[in-house]
């Protein structure tokens, strides 16, 4: 009777164990292609067609160019790798909680992975992050086990996912010289002997053969980017960033840094204990190490700072809030956790809801994908052969031209090449001129598109001076908002 009693129980819990996991697997899949494909995806979509004509790391574009050939290209197909990449990093953060600390830690780091709406946008985004999610996971997994238990099938899976980690996405690499930091200082004390820096060389000699496009990508962004120069504020919107990702505002951020924090600083009294000080302090390691890299980088060479970049490190930090979590005292735990978990699913449905209420710095290089096709078929409706199609801000442009079924030429009303801050020469072209040279083109009535880095609000710097520009030179006889996006038709 108690064997049944105990079986009967065990299948329950491995029921509530495979349901757990099929709810995270389902808001990964909610409105996976709803949206239109955004400025970045198309060029996923060209590289994925010819995944080594790049100097991006080549592994992510080789699986998605294999993908594509199988089911074809639409928004769905071309996500739903990202999905799964984030769905197994769930997994795979619960077995690695578990091995470090217990399975209640592992089961809570799972959870705020699962609902952060930082992995769901990632998760349905058609680009490499969830998979270096994945493979940085996968590496830092099996490095733990391969410390602890010496094994070469370990190490030969360490070192498997490390190079395809470096080969998908080079931020990998402040990973990589994180683990080697962490091998470094605590060598002696981990037990090790000189045999186990061989997998680090061996991953190093692995990656030599990409050099040369690596050092071209790097010498060419070296020569101007985008990026701003972090402040110490970029760290906090970093933080800020990997618990409630882009989709809140300024209060609900407030209340779940005071939540995290008090999290971390129960995690760090752990520390003193024997038995999880290593262990934790591993996660500092990957957590912190690369993060304060980035920045001293950016501060030094040239800004590479970018909060989406760095979802390969945010699984350590969710694994010591989630020590933290599982730390406090029993009155405290439930109530709080509670707090948190409603603010993450809270950043869920302002995220499903294409909300962003947030300034740029909370979500720079990224923005709430615009409705691009309802914008194609009514310019291709209205638009007469004489008419000339203009943009002032590439976000929209790039998706535009994908998705039009009208070939021909859109200028695009470029605020590079005006820009006297601008690092780097922008090449000289006729289709991309800045917007006080209008009158050189030949047309009879010019459509404007323009648009912001949001969903809604006011139009963005360039916009403005586009469209004032305009006003005082042409007629305007036709405009229209269609969300977030504004059109503007023009006329001599």
């Amino acid at each position: 009777m108690k064997r049944f009693q105990i079986r009967n129980f065990c299948s329950i819990r491995r029921g509530l164990f495979i349901l757990f996991f099929t709810i995270l697997f389902l808001l990964r899949l909610y409105k996976l292609g709803y949206h239109d494909f955004w400025y970045d995806e198309i060029f996923t979509i060209s590289y994925a067609k010819h995944p080594w004509s790049n100097w991006n790391a080549p592994f992510y574009w080789i699986l998605l160019h294999s993908w594509i050939k199988l089911f074809g290209i639409s928004e769905f197909s071309l996500r739903f790798p990202s999905l799964i990449f984030s769905f197994l990093s769930v997994i795979l953060i619960f077995f690695l909680g578990r091995d470090l600390f217990n399975k209640r830690v592992g089961i809570c780091a799972a959870l705020i992975m699962g609902v952060s709406p930082f992995h769901l946008w990632y998760a349905q985004e058609a680009r490499d992050y969830s998979l270096i999610l994945f493979l940085g996971l996968l590496s830092s997994y099996f490095l733990f086990k391969a410390i602890k238990r010496g094994k070469a099938k370990f190490w030969l899976v360490f070192i498997l996912s490390s190079v395809l980690g470096i080969y998908t996405n080079y931020f990998f690499i402040f990973l990589f010289i994180a683990q080697i930091l962490y091998i470094f200082v605590f060598f002696k004390k981990l037990k090790l002997n000189l045999k186990n820096m061989i997998p680090f060389l061996i991953i190093g000699l692995c990656f030599l053969p990409y050099l040369e496009r690596f050092l071209s990508k790097f010498f060419y962004v070296w020569g101007g980017f985008w990026i701003p120069c972090p402040s110490f504020k970029s760290i906090i919107i970093t933080i800020e960033t990997f618990i409630l990702g882009y989709n809140v505002n300024s209060f609900l951020y407030l209340a779940a840094g005071i939540l995290a924090t008090i999290f971390f600083i129960r995690a760090m009294i752990n520390l003193r204990d024997r038995g999880l000080r290593f262990n934790l302090i591993f996660c500092l390691f990957l957590f912190l190490i690369p993060i304060v890299s980035i920045f001293i980088f950016s501060k030094i060479l040239f800004s590479v700072y970018l909060d989406r970049t760095f979802i390969i490190f945010s699984p350590y930090f969710y694994l010591i809030l989630s020590l933290g979590i599982v730390s406090l005292g029993k009155y405290l735990k439930l109530p709080m956790f509670v707090l948190f978990l409603f603010l993450l699913f809270t950043s869920d449905y302002a995220y499903f809801k294409d909300w962003m209420p947030t300034v740029l710095d909370h979500h720079m290089g990224t923005y709430i994908k615009k409705p691009v096709r309802p914008i194609v078929q009514f310019i291709n409706r209205n638009r007469k052969k004489e008419d000339l199609v203009a943009f002032t801000n590439p976000c929209v442009a790039v998706p535009f031209k994908y998705y039009s079924e009208k070939r021909g030429f859109y200028y695009f009303f470029d605020p590079e090449i005006s820009d006297s801050s601008w690092g780097r020469p922008v090449r000289a072209s006729k289709y991309r001129i800045p917007f006080h040279r209008i009158n050189s083109l030949n047309f009879k009535r010019l459509w404007i598109i323009a648009s912001n880095w949001a969903r809604d609000g006011n139009l963005d710097e360039n916009s403005s001076a586009v469209k004032g520009w305009l006003d005082e030179n042409f007629k305007l006889s036709y405009s229209q908002k269609m969300d977030g996006v504004w059109i503007f038709r023009y006329e001599y």
